[in-house]
């Protein structure tokens, strides 16, 4: 009888609490929104962003917010199970193995500490449940503070051109201790969990949301190999000043995400968007997601959003990224021995001049370990033994050998590379100007994202181009028409200065849709074009000039056009390059040239030559003059450019 009555009397109470969660409509309030990741419909109502139905207890959970947070106060207060719990999740994993019935208590600690700040509820009345999977999760973490981390733009993987971010969970006893242990940490992030090698179902799934998005909890120094050091990016750390509580709630809340998914959306619902939603959920007085600057979230809107945000960063650090670190450590080798550098990456026992004293040899030895780093960083992160892991471990012998402490190593960031400085990912653009074929013109640009060559450079690699969807309508005053000028579904260009030491190739890569060309007889049309170049740069002045010149493969198609054959294909080859040069931080000038050969075609050749010169007068606000000439005649504009 005693059971039977506190059953009852626990009965009468969850009523009691249900029905005040109903009088103080807590179903309706942000912070419990933000828990489910609800958004508005258009045609009314609420909709749960999480794809998973483990994320709910309601059968109309996903839709119902209401009936979520009931369904949840009748799960914290349902029986412990009786039944032996099956295998516990893995202890490098924050998700409940597979199959796991876990009380709700477990399952949603997040929402349990925000209810019970609610409600008050006694926690004597809830049964005894133990949560291991979430105690290990926690012990694990041991969370202390977080920091936002920026990695930069990676032309080689298209999922990371534009950037990604992370977070990284900083542990509480790092911290008590007054010592910076980021290594020891734990960084979080969000992705797509790709189940394709093929390139175009790889980004039709990426557009189209075929991907499941997941949480991923590591120790941060595997990224930091990862994006510092195998793939030579640098790395941007906001600390955030959130409060205890929030810092409990957010890493509560990630382990209620690991029972559930995201349909991932390159530009939409990607890594950065459910990064903010995270840290929306943890501190509901921020507003992240409606300073993120819509469609498409690029990664570095959410360092814009954080920042807008007054007094959340408490901090910013610089980590370079390896390529960077050798560059600085073989700036201070003088040139006279910097050929030994070289030697001791390929030969490691190669003997050092007899009257060099130990400061020298200690310059060389130092970057010749960064160089092997450098040229072997794959191997080195996969494999902990092997002709690198060999080849570092005797010059780390050698080195130690000096007994002479490194000197400081220069770590200075570079401060206008911040990505919050950076100019609107979007843009358009007003303008006027002058074309043979029509006289007089007015245009008008678009450009969904994000950066060209002659663009404001603050808050982006100097020598780097991404555009995606870019276009521009012409309206001619002499023709009295409109006409779809240029269309671009991708360009981009990667300007990487020859190194002695690790040689990369530049190339550029460029996706059209309807685009003029030059026809035969003079005539233009409108065709869908791919190119790709490849060659070298030179850079000089800490690249404030470069010059570029490359071999560039086209292939156009479309009606009216002379091509191969019968077809209305067309193929071209030759020389493509230019020079770049920022005058200064606010004035950059940019010129291009480019022949193509058409084998038995007609014509039998095109020409342009372009000519840019950008002045920004805001960070957001530049005035271009740009002038073409080519096979498609003469013409010039002058437009404002607006990027938001």
């Amino acid at each position: 009888m005693p059971a039977a009555r506190a059953i009852g009397d626990n009965a009468a109470y969850l009523r009691q609490l249900i029905a005040r969660a109903r009088h103080e409509r807590l179903g309706e309030q942000r912070a419990w929104l933000r828990l489910g990741h609800y958004r508005r419909r258009l045609s009314g109502g609420y909709l749960s962003e999480a794809d998973g139905p483990a994320f709910f207890l309601s059968p109309e959970g996903a839709r119902d917010p209401a009936a979520e947070l009931e369904a949840t106060l009748r799960g914290f207060f349902a029986p412990a199970p009786a039944a032996p719990r099956e295998a516990a999740a893995a202890a490098t994993s924050h998700r409940p193995a597979a199959g796991v019935r876990e009380h709700a208590l477990c399952r949603f600690p997040a929402r349990l500490l925000w209810l019970h700040e609610q409600l008050g509820f006694d926690p004597q009345r809830l049964p005894a449940v133990a949560c291991p999977d979430f105690q290990r999760f926690w012990d694990r973490l041991r969370p202390g503070s977080v920091t936002l981390v920026f990695s930069s733009y990676y032309l080689n993987n298209p999922a990371s051109a534009f950037g990604h971010t992370l977070l990284r969970i900083n542990r509480a006893d790092n911290l008590a201790l007054g010592e910076r242990r980021e290594l020891l940490d734990y960084g979080v992030s969000h992705s797509a969990d790709v189940d394709t090698d093929n390139s175009l179902i790889y980004a039709l799934k990426g557009l189209g949301g075929g991907f499941p998005g997941t949480f991923k909890v590591m120790p941060y120094y595997y990224k930091v190999r990862e994006y510092n050091d195998y793939e030579a990016r640098d790395l941007w750390e906001y600390d955030l000043a959130l409060s205890p509580r929030a810092v409990q709630r957010l890493v509560a809340h990630l382990w209620e995400l690991g029972s559930t998914h995201f349909d991932y959306y390159y530009l939409s619902e990607n890594c950065s968007y459910h990064l903010l939603g995270l840290l929306e959920a943890a501190e509901p007085r921020l507003e992240l997601l409606t300073h993120a600057g819509g469609v498409p979230l690029i990664p570095a809107n959410t360092v814009k959003a954080i920042m807008r945000q007054p007094g959340l960063v408490t901090a910013i650090r610089y980590r370079p990224s390896l390529r960077e670190q050798f560059r600085r450590r073989v700036a201070a080798v003088p040139s006279a021995q910097r050929g030994f550098v070289e030697r001791l990456a390929d030969q490691v026992e190669a003997p050092l001049p007899a009257g060099w004293d130990s400061a020298l040899r200690t310059l060389v030895l130092d970057a010749a370990l960064d160089l092997v780093d450098l040229r072997h960083a794959r191997e080195l992160i996969h494999k902990t033994s092997g002709p690198a892991a060999q080849r570092k471990q005797r010059l780390l012998e050698r080195r130690a050998a000096l007994l002479v402490p490194s000197p400081p190593r220069n770590e200075a960031p570079p401060w206008p590379e911040l990505p919050h400085l950076a100019h609107g990912s979007r843009r358009i653009g007003l303008g006027v100007g002058y074309a043979r074929a029509g006289g007089v013109a007015q245009s008008f640009d678009l450009r969904l994202a994000l950066h060209d060559l002659a663009d404001p450079p603050d808050g982006y690699p100097g020598l780097v181009q991404i555009e995606f969807l870019s276009a521009r309508l012409r309206y001619r005053h002499g023709a009295g028409d409109l006409v779809l000028d240029d269309l671009a579904l991708f360009r981009v260009i990667s300007l990487a200065p020859l190194d002695r030491f690790a040689p990369r190739f530049s190339w550029k890569l460029e996706v059209g849709g309807p685009t003029t060309v030059a026809a035969a007889r003079g005539q233009r049309r409108l065709a869908a074009r791919l190119a790709f170049a490849s060659g070298g740069t030179v850079a000089l002045g800490g690249e404030r000039l470069a010059a570029f010149a490359m071999l560039e493969l086209e292939a156009a198609a479309g009606r009216g056009l002379d091509g191969l054959g019968p077809t209305p294909l067309r193929l071209g080859l030759g020389p493509w390059g230019g020079l770049r040069l920022a005058l200064s931080r606010r004035l950059v000038a940019l010129a291009t040239a480019g022949w193509s050969w058409l084998p038995t075609q007609a014509p039998r050749s095109t020409w342009t030559l372009n000519g840019t010169l950008r002045w920004r007068l805001a960070r957001d606000l530049a005035l271009s003059a740009e002038g073409r000439h080519g096979s498609l005649g003469a013409e010039g504009l002058l437009s404002l450019l607006r990027y938001f």
